[in-house]
């Protein structure tokens, strides 16, 4: 019997990804959904929501100091990801992302009863 060597393909990438948990709206053919980026790079996204748009489809990424255009590359069950149409500074992006959720004053939650709070 022949036996057969697997080797794990090598990341080719030339642009650095950085991980990153922005909240967003992704847009397509009249429809408008809430997704995160997960991780972005200058060139293109990971993003995860709950109803995606399939591969090929031309999208429209917002979130705090970004809209850009781009096409989706691939999809899975609750991930897509992204080709940018022009190259962004993904640090500023998260940068951005992160001093708006700092703006947000904490939720504080007291107990007004058993199982109730306010």
């Amino acid at each position: 019997m022949d036996s057969m060597t697997y080797r794990a393909r090598a990341e080719r990438r030339r642009e650095s990804r950085y991980d990153a948990d922005v909240e967003a709206t992704l847009n397509w053919d009249g429809i408008s959904q809430p997704v995160t980026i997960r991780n972005i790079s200058m060139y293109g996204a990971l993003l995860t929501g709950n109803w995606l748009p399939a591969v090929g489809e031309w999208v429209t990424l917002i979130t705090q100091g970004l809209e850009v255009c781009g096409t989706v590359i691939w999809d899975g069950p609750d991930r897509c990801g992204l080709l940018l149409s022009h190259p962004v500074d993904p640090l500023a992006i998260i940068a951005e992302a992160s001093v708006h959720k700092m703006d947000l004053p904490p939720v504080i939650l007291h107990g007004t009863g058993p199982s109730s709070y306010a």
